[in-house]
């Protein structure tokens, strides 16, 4: 597989708002993004990100930390490497240029309307540039077996435990698997992707449908020898009328509560029939 250097930047102004670009060329054309693009020769990473925004915005800016990286697969035989970095403004105009077909400074509480590229929401809230996302709810359930064990446990049960048709027929942004598997950054599993692991700690996944935006995080903690406190917290939002309708059917009829214990007796169960494996 071919591997594409490239890079993106992280702009906010004072007011919060993040400064986003339209693609107007694949891949994912069409959908709003951070500006960026591929490395020319002999380019840094940050030399590289301060022209991709001066070209696509107008702007010239002071390029900071990496925020985040990322690969992206572009279904014809390469991979995007994409390192992404903050960056302020430093002076110019706003006007969007190059292969931007818009360029514009986007609060963060509208981003749920526009058709972003994959895991950019995901990503710009582990990096702290968006908000947390408000707490649903929590269920904890009690593991006869150690963290380790229960870890394991819980990377297997969460690589099965959701249906492709399922997050297809709900608009989700993750369907297709790559070769990334449970607890790997990114990996994907129908209606989620992984975003943060800390074995045998926290395992955290995300996703975005046409009805929310969530969070799914497992957390482990010793209960003394051999046994583990395993806990499920979710945090979402469900936006416009279809999604508090969506919410009044999942939260009221108990789906919502009725999967997650469903995950856990499940990690449970498999932890706790592996005697030999525990830590």
């Amino acid at each position: 597989m071919e591997i594409v250097p490239a890079v993106g930047a992280v702009i906010t102004d004072e007011a919060g708002r993040v400064l986003l670009v339209r693609r107007g060329a694949p891949p994912q054309r069409d959908r709003w993004t951070v500006p960026g693009g591929r490395l020319e020769p002999g380019e840094s990473f940050e030399d590289a990100a301060a022209r991709e925004v001066l070209e696509e915005t107008g702007l010239r800016v002071a390029v900071g930390r990496e925020l985040w990286r990322l690969r992206l697969p572009t279904g014809d035989g390469r991979e995007f490497d994409i390192h992404d970095f903050a960056a302020t403004v430093v002076d110019g105009v706003l006007a969007a240029g190059d292969d931007a077909a818009d360029a514009r400074w986007i609060a963060p509480d509208t981003l749920h309307r526009l058709r972003v590229t994959t895991h950019l929401v995901a990503h710009l809230r582990q990096a702290g540039v968006v908000d947390p996302l408000p707490h649903v709810d929590e269920h904890v359930d009690e593991v006869a077996a150690g963290r380790d064990v229960v870890w394991q446990a819980l990377a297997e049960v969460v690589a099965h435990a959701t249906s492709a048709a399922f997050a297809r027929l709900l608009g989700a942004e993750d369907v297709t698997a790559d070769d990334r598997v449970v607890p790997e950054l990114g990996a994907v599993v129908p209606g989620f992707h992984v975003v943060a692991a800390t074995p045998p700690q926290r395992l955290s996944l995300a996703g975005r449908h046409r009805f929310s935006d969530y969070e799914l995080t497992f957390r482990i903690d010793p209960l003394g020898r051999e046994r583990s406190l395993l806990r499920a917290e979710t945090r979402a939002i469900f936006p416009g009328r279809r999604g508090a309708v969506y919410r009044a059917v999942l939260m009221g009829l108990g789906l919502h509560r009725a999967a997650t214990r469903r995950m856990l007796r499940a990690v449970r169960r498999r932890a706790e029939a592996a005697p030999g494996l525990r830590a």
